[in-house]
């Protein structure tokens, strides 16, 4: 896990302020390489081999390479080269020196990288096909192609701090951005999967494709567990510690299951709040992970969570996403990632990515009973406010057309439910969750794995159909999970209350501090109420969001006169107007620590 960065342009000056502004990224080593037309830099964090050893840019004959992630199947690409090393830079270089970019194809991991071409003068970009690791790009004041793992690297040598429109319409509707937009204006991000080859005399492209233009053919066979176990073994490499983000779900239960019968015991982590409602089920995670630590004879470490730290962590949470997303919990995975650091971590496993296989949410009943994105935009977007301002009001055909811009669609064949969730894992799982792991882990130089999306299972499951993948119950009973797939492979090895656990939703209890219920209502003061007070008096936000100081006290932070859309009961809580508070916060903080122009 690393950082790349460069410049069309000879200016070394420049590209190592980009390099110092990503320490964060690899603090394990630096460097740069130029010629006249092309200034490439790199933050190293060695996990693998030692840093003498994985020093980037990589000169290799005719190639420069810069590479941020890991590559899980490079030792069996790599057989067939006479290597010099122990790395998966070198594999990169010398696969694609003999098959050109048609080699990306082969590699079963996560990254972002820049291969540059002496002779031709060209250079290939390029981003993983589960959009793991981010790849940022834009135009210097010269039209000089600039690129970064990092937005902060962009900022730092001049982009405008000036907020994009179209991307905020979609920010304010969808509560995140997929996609090539950011919220920085002349700031844009490859999509996953995506690769460019550029000319850099003219600084234009001259070849684009997308990593995920494949077709699946579909099959009935059943190796799901036995591909769990390879993809949780691929993701054991390197030296370093690693630990396991543990929670009641059976994604990280079924991880922690097969690291143990790998060999490997980990520290896992599971995050605990401090509750207002006793009877709360807001800790059921932490409970069950306690069990399963027990069961499985591992250490579990338990990070417990205030409000006055959920406050605290608000601003340096942002700073380090980068762009605002729509959650409640972001500060949570701030200070667990600080934690981990802490206890001399450096990989972390997670689960992300199983619910999108296996059809684990809610919301998966709409691809199962024959809707689609549109369906799921017209939910996701049912409860924000239309905005009056045309040129930043999005609408649904707007969205649709967006995304129809930019998505990847040969795999998509009919199947309701497998397109639903493959659109599902290139929208919010890779510029929502994944994009959250990386950039909160890397905040403290640590490197984020997710099994679940190794190509050894994900394309496995992506080609069974559909049908085979929701149960009856599941779409007729309203507290019945899904995963059946999921459960019948690991059935007798997981722990029952596992299998048929209800997901509960993990997330920092906010609606208890903010709003409360009809029993009991939330204080009118506190740490996190009298933040909001603060930041959403800004003028600025008012009229960009369209709301009022009446808003903020009667609708955020109070609601009982404002009942949910469809509600016969006006003492339910705020719950849908929640949503619409948080997509407003978590920009306003943005907007803080960023300096953002409107």
């Amino acid at each position: 896990m690393c950082a790349i960065h460069g410049i069309f342009k000879k200016d070394v000056s420049m590209v190592m302020n980009m390099v110092a502004k990503s320490h964060h990224r690899g603090p394990d080593g630096r460097g740069t390489w130029h010629d006249e037309f092309v200034t490439l830099g790199h933050n190293l964090l060695s996990i693998v081999d030692e840093p003498t050893e994985s020093l980037q840019p990589w000169n290799h004959n005719n190639l420069i390479v810069v590479f941020n992630g890991e590559i899980y199947n490079y030792k069996e690409l790599g057989a067939e080269f006479e290597l010099t090393t122990n790395t998966d830079t070198e594999v990169i270089a010398r696969g694609v020196e003999k098959y050109g970019d048609a080699f990306l194809d082969k590699l079963d991991g996560m990254f972002g990288l820049a291969i540059y071409f002496k002779r031709e003068k060209q250079l290939l970009l390029a981003r993983d096909s589960n959009g793991t690791k981010p790849v940022y790009y834009g135009f210097d004041k010269e039209f000089n192609i600039c690129f970064s793992s990092e937005i902060k690297a962009l900022l730092e040598i001049g982009f405008e701090r000036k907020l994009c429109k179209p991307a905020f319409s979609h920010y304010q509707k969808a509560g995140y951005n997929s996609g090539y937009l950011t919220l920085f204006e002349g700031i844009q991000k490859l999509v996953p999967g995506e690769v460019r080859t550029y000319d850099v005399i003219e600084s234009n492209v001259i070849n684009q494709r997308n990593l995920n233009n494949y077709k699946y053919t579909y099959h009935h066979t059943h190796e799901i567990r036995d591909r769990v176990n390879q993809a949780v073994e691929q993701t054991l490499m390197g030296r370093r510690n690693i630990g396991l983000f543990l929670s009641g779900g059976i994604d990280s239960t079924s991880i922690l299951y097969e690291m143990k019968e790998l060999g490997v015991k980990p520290n896992t982590f599971t995050s605990e709040f401090e509750l207002i409602d006793p009877k709360s089920r807001l800790n059921q995670d932490s409970d069950l992970a306690k069990g399963l630590a027990e069961r499985f004879e591992v250490f579990n470490n338990t990070v417990k969570q205030s409000q006055q730290d959920y406050v605290d962590a608000l601003e340096d949470t942002f700073y380090a996403l980068e762009e605002p997303r729509q959650g409640k919990s972001f500060p949570t995975y701030y200070n667990t990632n600080k934690f981990i650091a802490q206890n001399n971590i450096t990989v972390t496993l997670a689960g992300d990515g199983g619910d999108e296989l296996f059809g684990g949410y809610k919301h998966h009943k709409i691809g199962a009973k024959g809707g689609d994105w549109r369906d799921k935009l017209i939910t996701l977007s049912r409860n924000n406010r239309e905005l009056r301002n045309p040129e930043l009001n999005c609408t649904i055909d707007d969205m649709m057309d967006y995304l129809n811009d930019w998505l990847p669609t040969t795999p998509m064949t009919g199947d309701k439910i497998n397109d639903f969730m493959y659109i599902e894992s290139l929208n919010s799982l890779a510029e929502d969750f994944l994009i959250r792991n990386d950039k909160l882990g890397m905040a403290f130089s640590m490197e984020g794995r997710f099994p679940y999306m190794n190509k050894c299972i994900r394309d496995y499951v992506r080609a069974i159909p559909g049908q085979l993948k929701v149960t009856k119950q599941f779409l007729n009973q309203p507290l019945v999970n899904n995963k059946s797939l999921q459960k019948q492979a690991f059935k007798n090895r997981l722990p029952d209350n596992i299998l048929n656990h209800v997901k509960t939703g993990w997330r920092f209890p906010t609606d208890e501090i903010l709003i409360g219920n009809r029993i009991s209502p939330a204080p009118d003061n506190g740490v996190l109420k009298d933040y909001i007070r603060e930041i959403l008096r800004d003028k600025e936000l008012q009229d960009l969001f369209e709301y009022n100081e009446d808003d903020i006290e009667n609708k955020y932070l109070n609601n009982r006169d404002h009942p949910p859309v469809g509600s016969k009961n006006k003492a339910d809580i705020g719950l849908l107007s929640q949503k619409e508070l948080f997509i407003i916060l978590n920009f306003a903080v943005w907007k803080k620590v960023y300096q953002v122009q409107i």
